[in-house]
């Protein structure tokens, strides 16, 4: 019989990852088992532990690709424009819409079970790149200010746009407006903002 093709270094992994990201946005991470995913890669039921010790590490794998994507989305939505306070509104745009594409994926990204820092690094790191845009335009909104001002203000603007993500994902904001089109809803919340607005800058 010929035999299966082998995968080369790095190749697993990502082969894992892709297995456990198709059943985590299907059914949702509880669904996701070591044995689940092997059986769905078509790699024996011990190959997941040569790169990951259990299944929490596998979804942090998981959770750390959903991450990256999730920058790459709110940074293609700010390509072409140069002013802070419309990228600001763009990047809110990019996040809701990444959540509302990814659901079961963006729950696990953003529950309780990867909040603990220094656990799993890739995770770590990936989270702090999505972080990044929205950091550096708020900066740019807010010249002058203090660290602690900007973050505040980070705070403020990310709580705006995750909370309509999951309100919209739990489909209870369609009660107050309509979702769809995406690019209109996300728009007409994240233009409220006003704490970025040019009084709060020249304070």
């Amino acid at each position: 019989m010929p035999k299966s093709k082998p995968y080369h270094h790095g190749d697993l992994r990502a082969a894992l990852v892709s297995a456990a990201r198709a059943i985590v946005e299907a059914s949702g991470p509880e669904e996701v088992s070591l044995r689940g995913v092997a059986k769905a890669a078509g790699v024996s039921r011990a190959a997941p532990y040569h790169h990951f010790n259990d299944k929490q590490a596998l979804l942090a794998g998981v959770a750390a690709e959903g991450f990256h994507e999730l920058a790459a989305m709110m940074l293609s939505k700010v390509e072409n424009t140069d002013d802070p306070r419309t990228q600001l509104d763009q990047l809110g745009h990019g996040y809701v819409a990444f959540g509302l594409a990814h659901p079961n994926l963006f729950r696990l990204m953003q529950g309780p079970a990867f909040q603990v820092p220094n656990v799993y690094p890739d995770l770590d790191r990936a989270r702090g790149a999505s972080a990044a845009p929205l950091i550096e335009t708020v900066s740019a909104c807010l010249p002058g200010k203090s660290q602690t001002d900007i973050m505040t203000a980070c705070a403020a603007a990310w709580s705006i746009v995750h909370g309509m993500a999951m309100l919209a994902i739990d489909g209870r904001l369609q009660s107050l407006i309509t979702v769809e089109p995406l690019g209109e809803a996300a728009l007409s919340i994240t233009s409220q903002l006003n704490l970025l607005g040019e009084d709060s800058a020249g304070r």
